[in-house]
């Protein structure tokens, strides 16, 4: 491996930007002298890595957004693979966004590149079957996984495959929590402090956060002293979240507070129960702890495409559930997801003493599922290994 390999990584999502940062971060630690460069997101281009084209152009949401935006990711396609090509870095490594990555890796290899290809997070095979597992296995140099069960999908091929723990339980586990977040927001005390995640896209925003803060409204009638906090993911989502609220009973600053997003995991740390859209957040707040009821509300068209076009089939949405595999959070997806079934399953989960503690200690069992949590720089020792290869 020469001195100061030159490292090319494609990140195409916030929570990629976030894996690729600590990542990042070993990486330098370890070799000090390699040059990083990619499509990288604010977090990642705090380390100053050399910016080709920034995250922010690939974020896209649903299958509907992703045929709307079809020309330009071609277009963006095209330029970072012949970016690569005429860079020729040591080695390429792809964070998540799969459906882009494994198509980028087969181009790369057809054109002729001889670096190392490395996907760090693998597909969801349990979600898209394991058609892709053949494509991955004739490109990649090495997968490095998040779930320990992932392994299983490749032991009949010669790719090389690594558990190195999950980044979320990394981040939860070493983040210094604000003993004092709730006071500097002005947030009353209340036993019922109630989390709302609805989602950091504006699309997710508009479709969750009306469902969630009816179901709160009717939460508070059973509860009044209850506190409802929703989480901000950031500030340019802000006025549309205002704008939902006039349409809402609860008033601001007295029933309802925003909660910004460098004060997450405080929030999920000290609620009593949340609201929460599917995604990567059903695991944050089952980290914590913290018992759940999630929504999956879909556009019609984004609906009618998983269903009947990719014929998409899971047994759970939510990740805490496909870990534990079986129910922790109740799920209420597309027609169930109304207010009034939230407003139920979330008095279930707060109230009732035995359903409330089966949910905690399932969430327990997720953490130790895990098997620890360092992460990145068990992932930055995999990739050196690669390189030295």
């Amino acid at each position: 491996m020469k001195q100061d390999p030159q490292i090319f990584i494609f990140a195409g999502e916030k929570s990629g930007d976030l894996h690729g940062y600590h990542l990042c971060q070993s990486l330098l630690q370890h070799l000090p002298e390699c040059r990083l460069s990619g499509v990288v997101g604010p977090e990642m281009r705090t380390l100053n890595i050399n910016t080709i084209m920034p995250m922010e152009e690939f974020e896209v949401m649903g299958f509907s957004d992703v045929f709307l935006s079809f020309r330009k990711i071609i277009n963006q396609f095209r330029y970072i693979r012949d970016r690569i090509l005429a860079t020729k870095p040591d080695a390429v490594i792809f964070i998540d966004y799969p459906g882009f990555n494994i198509r980028m890796a087969k181009a790369l290899r057809k054109r002729g590149y001889k670096g190392k290809l490395i996907q760090y997070i693998a597909p969801t095979f349990w979600a898209w079957g394991r058609s892709r597992i053949r494509h991955m296995a004739n490109t990649l140099d090495l997968l490095l996984t998040i779930y320990p069960f992932e392994s299983d999908f490749f032991s009949d091929s010669k790719l090389s495959v690594k558990y190195v723990g999950n980044p979320v339980q990394e981040s939860v586990h070493t983040h210094r929590y604000h003993s004092e977040w709730a006071e500097i927001l002005g947030i009353r005390p209340s036993e019922n402090l109630i989390a709302l995640f609805p989602g950091s896209r504006r699309s997710e925003v508009r479709r969750n956060l009306p469902i969630q803060l009816q179901a709160a409204s009717l939460f508070q009638k059973k509860h009044p002293d209850a506190c409802f906090a929703i989480s901000c993911a950031h500030t340019e989502i802000m006025p549309m979240i205002q704008e939902i609220l006039e349409t809402n009973s609860l008033q601001l600053n007295k029933d309802l507070f925003f909660v910004p997003k460098r004060f997450s995991y405080e929030l999920m740390r000290d609620c009593r129960s949340a609201i929460s859209k599917s995604g990567t957040v059903t695991l944050e707040l089952a980290l914590h702890q913290r018992p759940t009821v999630v929504m999956y509300e879909v556009s019609k068209l984004n609906y009618f495409i998983a269903k009947n076009l990719l014929r998409l089939k899971l047994p759970h949405f939510c990740m805490a559930n496909i870990l534990y595999g079986g129910t922790v959070f109740p799920e209420l997806i597309k027609g169930g997801c109304q207010p009034d079934r939230l407003a139920q399953e979330l008095l279930l989960l707060n109230d009732n003493p035995t359903t409330r503690q089966k949910c905690i200690n399932a969430c327990r069992k997720i953490d130790s599922t895990l098997q620890g949590f360092q992460t990145s720089d068990k992932a930055a020792q995999a990739i050196i290994q690669t390189l030295q290869a």
